[in-house]
């Protein structure tokens, strides 16, 4: 998923690194192109990870970033190995996503966050509560560390989402 903000803010701290954003989100990338940046504009393109690699070469990658996307995948282990493809050894990939909530905790914030209607807000919670809430910190780090990553770091810096930060690991 293409994350335009972090894009940007990368683009500001290393000038001379190449940018690339995809996602399957018209919306997502039509925002990036619109948003200034400093020095040479990422790529961005359309892209469905699960149906075909990423157009980039084996070990050429610094840093994969995927933040709240790879929760949606039935199976996220394709995705994950295609990240362990592009990823050079000394490369890092970042992952931000979503963990497991109580229920009434999760539709307390969702609630709190929204200037919606309580009553729509509580419904759409509902409906989405299955999706936001499918995996544990634990299972996050199992799934990284059966798709030969090694995480090297893991932080909260919102209630919702984990961060991880992991290394190719394996071959």
């Amino acid at each position: 998923e293409y994350n335009p903000g972090f894009c940007a803010l990368l683009r500001e701290r290393y000038p001379q690194a190449t940018l690339y954003g995809f996602d399957v989100t018209p919306a997502m990338i039509t925002y990036g192109q619109h948003l200034p940046y400093t020095g040479a504009r990422p790529t961005l393109a359309l892209h469905d990870v699960a149906t075909q690699p990423l157009p980039l070469a084996t070990g050429s990658v610094h840093l994969v970033s995927m933040t709240s996307v790879l929760h949606l995948f039935d199976d996220p282990f394709p995705v994950l190995s295609e990240v362990h493809r592009l990823l050079a050894p000394t490369g890092l990939f970042m992952l931000h996503d979503w963990i497991r909530r109580p229920l009434p905790d999760y539709l307390a914030l969702n609630i709190a966050n929204s200037e919606e209607d309580p009553a729509i807000t509580r419904q759409r919670g509902l409906r989405l509560f299955a999706v936001h809430n499918k995996y544990t910190t634990a299972d996050w780090q199992w799934l990284l560390h059966e798709a030969d990553f090694a995480v090297l770091r893991c932080g909260q810096l919102r209630p919702t989402h984990r961060m991880f930060v992991a290394i190719p690991t394996g071959s």
